[in-house]
């Protein structure tokens, strides 16, 4: 059986970024692959975003847009 590489739009893609608190790699999920990602240990008052946490348990944001 035949595969697809094509993801759909409605599917939200992956991304590794770096914990600033520690540097550590973490996978979140994003909207678009052309997506800029911003990485803050604080929250914003608005714009998208989502919540993550590194192996080492640092909470931190990840804006895109």
């Amino acid at each position: 059986m035949e595969q697809s590489n094509t993801v759909s739009p409605e599917r939200d893609l992956d991304a590794e970024v770096a914990c600033p608190h520690c540097e550590r790699p973490v996978t979140v999920s994003v909207p678009d692959r052309e997506a800029d990602l911003t990485v803050s240990q604080y929250v914003a008052a608005f714009g998208e975003h989502s919540v993550a946490r590194c192996p080492a348990g640092h909470r931190f944001w990840v804006y895109y847009c």
